[in-house]
């Protein structure tokens, strides 16, 4: 029963302590902000047609790129020369 009891007051004070705060995401993780792509374009990766609104995208060298899928975007973020080049 103590270590209950000790448990109830240990959360009671921190979200009284979270409250007082005032910072909502002092517990989350910080969220990157996603661009969306302005025009359509193509994949660097692969060469598909990306769609204007795509937000599955990276900024490099302040670019915007778009990309049809998770795999396209990890490969470019690993090696953007590799396909810069192309």
């Amino acid at each position: 029963m103590r270590k209950l009891t000790t448990c109830i007051l240990l959360l009671l004070l921190s979200s009284a302590a979270f409250k007082s705060s005032g910072n909502p995401e002092l517990f989350s993780a910080p969220q990157a902000q996603a661009d969306t792509l302005k025009t359509d374009a193509r994949d660097p990766v692969c060469g598909m047609k990306v769609k204007k609104g795509s937000t599955l995208t990276h900024t490099h060298n302040k670019v915007v790129y778009g990309f049809c899928s998770a795999g396209c975007k990890k490969s470019f973020v690993n090696n953007p020369d590799k396909y810069l080049k192309k």
